[in-house]
Order: structure tokens, then sequence, then C-alpha cells
């Protein structure tokens, strides 16, 4: 990895930004998707997806957690918050669920 090995920080509040800025890198070269494709109630925001990892991301975790189903997703059995972004990944039932749909969604639309 890498990026803290060798980082001096003058602050906690200067360690929380640094990590924040790299996460929001990260995030952006996300797709960015609908959350009706994946299955979800439009009111659940706007989420970015890693389809290879089969992740996605959000910056308010309150609306997927009411809208999307999200909120028996405990923290470390597959909801993670990292700087101003909550990840949920397949470790939860909820979003391999919402990876099928967008697969399934996507093959009909092939045929």
């Amino acid at each position: 990895m890498g990026y803290f090995t060798d980082c001096d920080f003058d602050s906690t509040l200067d360690m929380i930004d640094y990590v924040n800025e790299v996460v929001e890198r990260h995030v952006r070269k996300m797709e960015r998707s609908s959350p009706t494709e994946l299955g979800l109630d439009v009111r659940s925001g706007p989420v970015y997806i890693d389809r290879n990892e089969e992740v996605i991301a959000v910056t308010h975790s309150s609306a997927i957690d009411y809208y999307g189903g999200f909120e028996y997703i405990s923290e470390g059995e597959g909801r993670t918050t990292c700087g101003s972004y909550t990840f949920f990944d397949t470790e939860s039932s909820r979003v391999q669920e919402c990876f099928d749909c967008l697969n399934e969604r996507e093959t009909d639309e092939a045929e």
C-alpha cells in the first residue's frame, strides 16, 4: 500500500484531512450509479460502485440505511466507514442482492 508509511502529520486533524483526500480520490474513480439500477429505492441517494470487488460507497449512509435496507449491516460485517464515505461489500447478503439485480438488468438489456 504505502500511502501513510512514511507520513508524519502535524496534528490529528491533518491526518483526518489526508485520509479523507485519499478516500475521495479513490471514490472518484468508482462508477456512479443510480440506486434503482441496484434494485434500491431512488430515495437511497447516489451510490458509487466497484463492479470488480462488488463494493457500494455512499457519502451519507442514513438514506441507504433507511430506504435501502442497509441498517442491519454492521460495521466490520460488510460495512466500513472511512473518511466521509461508508463502504458496503458482499459479505452482506443485502449488498450481494444489489449486485445480482444489476447483473440481471444488464443481462436482460443485452438480450
